[in-house]
């Protein structure tokens, strides 16, 4: 079962298709983070999914990716965007994360791929035995990530997760466009 679940998220990780909803917090290596989060009527259009894998490499490094779809509709255009995130995170402590990365947007008719060197923030706080509230906050040029989280550990290695996001995204059209993703969302976070 572990070598499944280790070679499912490696091919997550590898078609860099999805930084975890619930932040990974142990950083040896073969530590693993897969998140799911389900963002309902998100980024006004229609439901999103994000996916989300954390690894961590030894020491106080780990690896995030991830990727979130949504179409936010209007205008007659076809909106359908994804934003891609690779990025490398150290621990500075049991509260405190920090990361440096890639972030890709892009997508359909009138939408410009922009891609963006960003750095951010994440910090964690422990709610009793079986809450952890996170703070997400970074960007890069242009780019501005605002998220917010609570997640409540189900089983050992399981959590359910519910977050905030708000993704802005300046001169991503033909113009000098703004987008703003912004929705709630409800997952599971599975750790190993």
């Amino acid at each position: 079962m572990r070598k499944i679940a280790i070679i499912v998220a490696a091919a997550l990780l590898l078609a860099a298709a999805p930084v975890s909803a619930s932040p990974l917090e142990d950083f040896s290596p073969g530590r693993w983070a897969v998140d799911l989060i389900w963002k309902p009527g998100s980024f006004s259009g229609g439901n999103a999914l994000e996916f989300g894998v954390a690894t961590g490499l030894g020491g106080d490094w780990a690896l995030a990716c991830r990727q979130i779809n949504f179409d936010t509709g209007g205008y007659h255009n076809d909106y359908r965007t994804h934003s891609r995130e690779i990025n490398l995170i150290r621990k500075l402590g049991d509260d405190f994360q920090f990361y440096v990365g890639h972030a890709h947007t892009g997508g359909g008719a009138g939408i410009r791929a922009k891609n963006v060197i960003q750095a951010g923030v994440i910090a964690t706080r422990k709610l009793g035995d079986r809450f952890t509230l996170y703070a997400n906050l970074g960007g890069g040029k242009n780019v501005a990530n605002v998220e917010f989280g609570l997640s409540y550990r189900l089983r050992p290695h399981l959590e359910l997760t519910t977050t905030y996001r708000h993704l802005t995204v300046d001169h991503i059209g033909a113009g000098a466009d703004r987008h703003n993703y912004r929705g709630f969302g409800l997952g599971l976070t599975w750790k190993i």
